[in-house]
């Protein structure tokens, strides 16, 4: 009984604690449409929103998911207290996070002049994409940063990662929309996901994990199953995220 009303305090702690993060969360957002609604006007929200909703679908198809199957199997090892695996799954994720993040800035720079056709009618976009194209990787390795957190159940850490993350990236952005306007748009994006990668990382790393090395085939046969997982589990997510896109 002890252990079961344990089990209850513990996820009533942590559901309280994301829903305050959350509710935090959702009103930085708030202020930062309002504030970029005022600085940019409706052509540079119009923009904006386009752009992020482009680099979210390709995020979409080359991420595979993994920030929401690592968490699983970093989960199960830290469970049975063997660090060398709990190195090895952590490891694992890493090296695959690099893996899609790259993959997705290829595939934006090749598909740039494409995307921009089809998002706005025009080329005129086509180096905006090349340059968004790194958010790709800092997504990739912010979540994949943010999955270790959520594994090892350091809830406190990654709440703190998720809410400074989006606090200092409208502190940081705001001033290049007043100043630069519309020209400050891709700028903004990439120093708010720099931000929130900067900010991941610092919180990652107060967890301490053995160090080990893998070669390319351990890490795929680690890493197939959390790719197959991944990307089951992301699948209905995916589809709202093409949803979004075409609307």
């Amino acid at each position: 009984m002890d252990d079961n009303q344990s089990s209850y305090r513990q996820i009533i702690k942590s559901t309280s604690l994301f829903g305050g993060v959350q509710f935090l969360s959702i009103l930085i957002s708030l202020i930062r449409s309002k504030l970029v609604a005022v600085l940019l006007g409706p052509t540079g929200m119009g923009i904006s929103s386009l752009l992020n909703s482009t680099i979210l679908l390709i995020n979409g198809f080359t991420s595979f998911g993994l920030d929401k199957s690592a968490v699983k199997n970093i989960a199960m090892t830290n469970a049975s207290g063997d660090t060398v695996k709990i190195a090895t799954e952590v490891s694992t994720l890493r090296r695959l996070t690099w893996f899609t993040g790259v993959l997705g800035i290829v595939l934006t720079i090749i598909l740039s002049p494409w995307l921009s056709k089809l998002t706005f009618d025009n080329t005129d976009y086509t180096f905006a994409f090349i340059w968004l194209s790194i958010r790709l990787l800092f997504m990739q390795l912010t979540n994949g940063n943010l999955a270790i957190l959520q594994g090892f159940r350091k809830l406190q850490l990654q709440a703190k990662a998720n809410l400074y993350g989006s606090f200092f990236g409208l502190v940081f952005t705001i001033p290049l929309y007043y100043y630069f306007g519309i020209k400050s748009i891709v700028p903004a994006i990439f120093v708010a996901s720099l931000i929130a990668l900067l900010t991941s990382w610092y919180f990652k790393d107060k967890v301490k994990i053995l160090n080990v090395k893998l070669t390319n085939f351990e890490v795929f046969v680690v890493g197939k199953n959390m790719v197959k997982l991944g990307f089951s589990l992301s699948f209905i997510s995916l589809l709202s995220i093409v949803s979004a896109y075409i609307l």
